[in-house]
């Protein structure tokens, strides 16, 4: 039997996603027992809280009709398409800062193989939009970061630290954040079980091109 990456999907959705108002109030979850007693060597019992972790799909009996009630009510609400540029003193700040956006960017394309302006030819964001968005004067969205972090083959870290100079983070919350984790941390860049992925969760509002020749990266040669 081959390799089923979208059952593997599944697995790491159900292990990784944390949003656990929306699992509580799933159709046939059970919420398990958030407190627990262990007895010291000394005979005294200690009670403590389990991590919230506990809450999370993997653990649940049950864990493929959950998922499947829930995969019928997601909706890709992180819409954002506008790019907001830096304020003088934000501007200021970000030339100061030895971990600024404008200053790792080269850096990760350099590790991509890629320059800047093959990049921006990658991702569905206009040539004047994106030359203000490596010179530091506009702001990346999440999205954009995602988009990039597909068509340029990078890992999961690599992300991370974009991510982290945007003062942002993976928000395992966010089915959008934990599919885009999924593809980088098994390094799945094929175009077609990208969108299969991005199809199954409802992922949207990405700045991916449509069509391999503009929309995905040449893979190395091994």
């Amino acid at each position: 039997m081959g390799f089923d990456f979208l059952e593997d999907l599944d697995g790491y959705f159900c292990e990784k996603y944390a949003d656990y108002d929306k699992l509580c109030i799933l159709k046939g979850y059970v919420m398990p027992k958030m407190q627990t007693t262990e007895r010291r060597e000394d005979g005294t019992d200690y009670s403590y809280t389990l991590p919230a972790s506990t809450m999370r799909l993997a653990l649940q009996k049950d864990r493929d009709a959950l998922l499947a009630q829930l995969k019928e009510k997601m909706w890709d609400d992180t819409f954002s398409f506008s790019f907001r540029p830096l304020g003088t003193i934000e501007k200021w700040k970000e030339r100061l800062r030895k971990t600024s956006f404008y200053k790792r960017l080269p850096q990760a394309l350099a590790k991509c193989g890629v320059t800047a302006e093959e990049a921006g030819g990658l991702v569905d964001v206009d040539p004047f939009t994106w030359t203000k968005i490596c010179k530091g004067t506009y702001r990346p969205t999440k999205n954009l970061l995602f988009s990039l972090a597909i068509v340029l083959h990078m890992s999961l870290d690599d992300l991370c630290e974009l991510l982290s100079s945007c003062d942002l983070a993976l928000d395992y919350t966010e089915v959008k954040d934990t599919v885009i984790a999924y593809l980088l941390s098994r390094n799945i860049f094929n175009s077609e079980m990208v969108k299969a992925a991005l199809a199954e969760y409802r992922v949207g509002n990405l700045f991916l091109k449509d069509g391999k020749e503009e929309g995905e990266k040449e893979a190395p040669e091994a």
